[in-house]
C-alpha cells in the first residue's frame, strides 16, 4: 500500500497476508532457490474493422518467473503493443507496460497474492488470451483486469473461494489519489465433473459489479456463459452485457470451430445504445495454444443507428 492510504487500510491487508506465514516459515528455510524461467508470447494480427485494415502487433509479452522456496514465488511480466498506445506523437509509438508483478505464497489448500496481479471477478478476464477461443474478449469484459494490492484464496476439490482488496486505480498506478479501496470476492463451485458455476462481486468507491458465470468442457466440447451489471451510484445507472460461447473441436487437437452471441448495454437509462454481436470463427493448433492461427469475423447489430464496426481477425500465436 502506499502513503496516501490510512494506516489502518495497509494493516488490514499485511494482516491477511501474515496468517499464511507461520505455518509457511519452517517449510524450506534451507532450500535452494531455483533458477528463473522465461516466459513469453507473440500475437502478430491482421484486422479488418468497418472499411479499413491494417497489420499491426496486438500484444508481445514477456515473463520473469519462478520460486524461491517451495511455498513462495514471484512472476513479472511486461508488454510491448502497438495498439490503444497514446496517441502523442501522432504516430502510436510501441508502448512498454506492466501486467503481472506479484510475489505468491502457498500452503496446502491456502494461497495468497501480493503485488499486481488479476481480480477475482469475471471468468473470461482471468482466462489468459492465450488460451481464449477468440481474438478478443467480449464487450463487457473487454480486458483482463488487474490491479495491485493483496488477494487470498481456498481450494478444495469441487470449491474455489477468492477475495481481494486493492487500491482500485488499474494497473501502473503510482498512488490512490481518492484513498479508497476496492473489494473483491469469488466462488466457484463443481457440481459434476467439467462444470463450473461461479458469482463474483467488487464494490468501488463509486460503484459495484455482479457477476454469474458458467464453464462445461467435456470431451470436444467447450462452452463458457456469463452475465455482467455494473451499478453507478452517481449519476445511478447500470450497465450490463452477456455472453454465450460454444466450441467444438472437429478435429482433436487440431482444428476448432466457434461461436458466441454477446450483448453490450452502456447504460440502462438511454433506450438505444445497447448492441448484439453474432461471432463465427475457427483455430487451427500447429503445436497446441503454443502455436496456432485463430481466426473471426464478428457482426455487431446496433439498437438504433447502425454503426460500420463488424470486425475480422486473422491472429497467430507464438507462445514459450
Amino acid at each position: 500500500m502506499r502513503p496516501s492510504v490510512p494506516a489502518a487500510r495497509v494493516l488490514q491487508g499485511m494482516i491477511i497476508l501474515s496468517c499464511l506465514a507461520p505455518s509457511l516459515g519452517a517449510q524450506a528455510r534451507d532450500s535452494a532457490s531455483t533458477s528463473p524461467k522465461v516466459t513469453g508470447y507473440l500475437q502478430p494480427r491482421f484486422q479488418s474493422l468497418g472499411d479499413s485494415a491494417s497489420f499491426f502487433l496486438r500484444r508481445a509479452r514477456f515473463a520473469l518467473e519462478g520460486s524461491i522456496t517451495p511455498w513462495a514465488s514471484y512472476r513479472a511480466q511486461v508488454e510491448l503493443r502497438t495498439i490503444g498506445a497514446p496517441a502523442t506523437p501522432l504516430t502510436s509509438p510501441l508502448t512498454l507496460s506492466a501486467t503481472d508483478l506479484f510475489v505468491r505464497l502457498s500452503h496446502e489448500q491456502w494461497g495468497g497474492t501480493v503485488g499486481q496481479f488479476r481480480v477475482p471477478l469475471s471468468l473470461e478476464s482471468l482466462l489468459s488470451s492465450t488460451t481464449l477461443e477468440t481474438t478478443e474478449r467480449s464487450r463487457i469484459v473487454n480486458v483482463a483486469r488487474r490491479d495491485i494490492g493483496v488477494q487470498v484464496d481456498w481450494h478444495i476439490p469441487r470449491l474455489t473461494l477468492q477475495a481481494a482488496i486493492v487500491d482500485g486505480e488499474g494497473p501502473n498506478r503510482a498512488n490512490n489519489p481518492d484513498n479508497h479501496m476496492a473489494y473483491f470476492a469469488r466462488a466457484v463451485v463443481t457440481p459434476v465433473r467439467g462444470l463450473d458455476v461461479g458469482g463474483a462481486a467488487a464494490g468501488y468507491g463509486d460503484s459495484t459489479i455482479d457477476d454469474a458465470q458458467a464453464m462445461y468442457r467435456t470431451g470436444r466440447w467447450t462452452a463458457r456463459a456469463e452475465f455482467i451489471r455494473a451499478h453507478h451510484r452517481a449519476a445511478d445507472f447500470n450497465t450490463t452485457g452477456w455472453y454465450v460461447l460454444a466450441a467444438y473441436q472437429l478435429v482433436p487437437r487440431q482444428f476448432q470451430v466457434v461461436g458466441r452471441m454477446e450483448q453490450y448495454d452502456p447504460s440502462d437509462r438511454i433506450g438505444t445504445d445497447r448492441s448484439t454481436g453474432y461471432l463465427v470463427g475457427v483455430q487451427y493448433f500447429i503445436r497446441g495454444d503454443t502455436f496456432k492461427v485463430i481466426a473471426d469475423y464478428e457482426i455487431f447489430r446496433e439498437q438504433a443507428v447502425q454503426v460500420n464496426n463488424n470486425r475480422g481477425v486473422i491472429q497467430m500465436q507464438v507462445r514459450w
